[in-house]
């Protein structure tokens, strides 16, 4: 995984220096300035979004919410919700039961957010509030340029994307050589 990571930064550096170059070279101080605070702000908020959902995966592991057993997960995927089972009776009692749980289970916002940590992360929080800030601060001093901005905010997200899918289509290809 170090690796995959350590590929993802030198790919966005080189980019990032590409695109810095270009502005330098064309003379193009609004679409550097513009192009550099979205692709920032789009980082940010991209590894805050991983960092986040990698916790609460991490926390979901470590409290046992994720089942490592197949077997369940096809059984609940075939048959959500247990029509085939063969204790008919004990399924109505389990329907009924559950029917009441999820009527006790009526909670709070606040409740919500602490369940669902990766939706409110404070990183992901303080990544948004750059991006708004960093939108801001182009159109105070009147320099926002939509074309440079949405190049930079949209050029992160999709060069990790493309080394996420590189790096899994070639790990999948060295398992199946091996």
């Amino acid at each position: 995984m170090g690796s995959i990571r350590s590929k993802i930064i030198n790919t966005l550096l080189i980019v990032d220096i590409g695109i810095v170059l270009f502005c330098y070279l064309a003379g193009q101080r609004d679409w550097f300035i513009n192009s550099q605070i979205a692709y920032f702000s789009s980082l940010v908020v991209v590894m805050a979004s991983m960092y986040s959902y990698a916790q609460m995966v991490k926390t979901g592991v470590k409290n046992g919410a994720v089942t490592t057993s197949t077997n369940e997960l096809l059984d609940k995927i075939e048959d959500p919700h247990g029509v085939f089972d063969e204790d008919d009776k004990a399924q109505v009692q389990d329907d009924a039961q559950d029917q009441d749980d999820k009527e006790q289970e009526k909670i709070s916002t606040i409740e919500a957010m602490k369940k669902n940590k990766a939706y409110v992360s404070f990183y992901r929080i303080g990544a948004y509030a750059i991006l708004v800030l960093g939108f801001l601060y182009l159109q105070n001093l009147k320099i926002f340029h939509m074309p440079s901005y949405m190049f930079g905010l949209i050029l992160p997200p999709i060069l990790i994307a493309i080394m996420l899918f590189w790096s899994s289509k070639t790990s999948k290809d060295n398992n199946a050589i091996n």
